[in-house]
């Protein structure tokens, strides 16, 4: 089987997202009692609330860093599959830092990687379930991004608003780590799928001969 360049990255990650989920589903229930029942919050959740939400900041801070990471190695590996893949690590990154840029770029990456999947019998299954994905996942992102910023510039105060602000964000994170864990298993798939096709050619051509 090829080698992949993204297998140990993509399952830090991996790793890192499922904790995320944990902290982030931890934080809507602290943000819960802090909205709904706030003297029960302040009795004793509210310093659980402050060390929690430090430790997702920093846990955050670390996956976005590991995420571009793999990123750029999933599409080293999707290039050593295909030398034609049309698009190349640095244009993966392109199309999710570059502002605006990316408003087509994060569609891209994952839709052009969907339809690639689709082209191997044993990824179609997880081409299927990235087409239900990637919608969810282009929505949540820009949705979450900017109601964010308007809650923490204090341009929104609905409290409905902002708890709902912290499930959003805790579905994005289920979402990240579901399109993690289909990539991963699908580039695995078709390293194997390319390695047992190179065995029969060679084994093949050997007979021949």
């Amino acid at each position: 089987m090829m080698e992949l360049s993204s297998k140990a990255t993509g399952n830090m990650l991996k790793g890192l997202l499922t904790i995320g989920v944990v902290l982030s589903t931890t934080l809507v229930f602290t943000t819960f009692f802090d909205i709904y029942y706030y003297d029960l919050y302040q009795s004793f959740i509210s310093e659980i609330d402050l060390v929690i939400s430090m430790i997702y900041l920093v846990l955050w801070l670390i996956t976005v860093v590991f995420y571009l990471v793999w990123i750029h190695k999933v599409h080293q590996d999707l290039k050593m599959f295909h030398s034609q893949y049309p698009i190349t690590p640095g244009g993966a990154l392109a199309r999710i830092l570059i502002p605006f840029y990316n408003i087509y770029g994060l569609w891209n990456v994952f839709s052009t990687m969907r339809n690639y999947f689709k082209e191997y019998s044993s990824t179609l299954k997880f081409a299927q379930i990235m087409t239900t994905l990637i919608p969810f996942y282009y929505i949540l992102h820009w949705a979450t991004n900017v109601l964010n910023q308007l809650v923490s510039r204090n341009q929104i105060i609905n409290n409905h608003v902002i708890f709902s602000s912290y499930v959003l964000d805790t579905v994005l994170v289920v979402i990240y780590l579901f399109m993690t864990k289909y990539i991963l298993e699908s580039l695995q798939s078709i390293s194997k799928e390319i390695s047992s096709d190179n065995k029969s050619q060679t084994e093949a051509t050997t007979e021949i001969k």
